[in-house]
């Protein structure tokens, strides 16, 4: 298991001086963390991958800007804004083959929308985002995130029923601990579907913290996912205006490789 720090740990800072500074930290991976439109031409996607190949930094899972937008543009009513919009992760799926990655990551619809979202929508339209990730050889996941429809392990389920072997996820702790959900249920009931993982530490108070600074059990999380013959990485996401985000990193870096060795 690779250990890795998302470049949305600088945000704001601007996403190639993002990479730069996680390759600089050697973490083994990276996640990539879109922040604008342009940023998925190629040339610039180029520029980012000339960035890791300098390094021993892999790029392992990219995650589209466009995530505000999916409620009404990618799963809405709407069949013409779908149409107008769905290039957005054409884009993103070639991106994340142009830089040799596995993953795109996916938010989906919040929960509760002004207009329902039929589950059947749901699951339609994320075949179509997972067929497009196929054909750029790259897995569409579906992250669990707070306050969206897969915030839940009874949508994820439903979902899992729905897509059969095409269902991946990405696990976030911290987005199950702000749903309400234990992440030790979450990990157990898909660990066997997660491909990639969103890491960070907690305490009552606190639910995101970098790692080494609340209670989670790293040394229990590991164990679930070797017993799951779990293959791939853990990527540290906390959040910079709340920390010295690149002494945490380098920190949660030293710890959960001395914690997991």
């Amino acid at each position: 298991m690779k250990l890795g720090a998302s470049t949305s740990c600088f945000y704001p800072l601007e996403t190639e001086k993002a990479l730069k500074e996680v390759c600089s930290l050697g973490f083994d991976r990276a996640e990539v963390f879109m922040n604008a439109y342009s940023e998925l031409e190629e040339g610039f996607v180029r520029e980012l991958g000339a960035i890791a190949n300098d390094s021993p930094t892999e790029i392992i899972s990219v995650h589209p800007f466009s995530s505000f937008l999916e409620s009404t543009c990618i799963f809405g009513d709407y069949q013409r804004r779908f149409d107008d919009f769905i290039g957005i992760y054409e884009k993103t799926c070639h991106a994340c083959a142009l830089l040799g990655a596995k993953f795109v990551v996916i938010h989906g619809a919040i929960a509760k929308p002004k207009i329902p979202i039929p589950d059947e929508r749901y699951f339609e339209r994320f075949l179509k985002l997972i067929e497009i990730g196929k054909r750029e050889g790259v897995t569409v996941c579906q992250e669990n995130v707070n306050r969206f429809k897969s915030q839940s392990i009874d949508f994820c389920k439903k979902m899992r029923d729905a897509l059969g072997d095409d269902f991946n996820m990405v696990f976030d702790i911290k987005q199950s601990i702000r749903a309400g959900e234990d992440p030790f249920a979450f990990l157990n009931e898909f660990k066997y579907d997660i491909r990639h993982i969103h890491i960070s530490d907690n305490t009552p108070c606190d639910d995101c913290l970098p790692p080494s600074r609340g209670s989670f059990d790293f040394l229990k999380f590991k164990e679930i996912l070797d017993g799951a013959d779990y293959r791939g990485d853990c990527v540290i996401e906390i959040y910079s205006k709340s920390f010295d985000v690149r002494n945490e990193l380098k920190n949660s870096k030293e710890y959960l490789e001395k914690l997991w060795q």
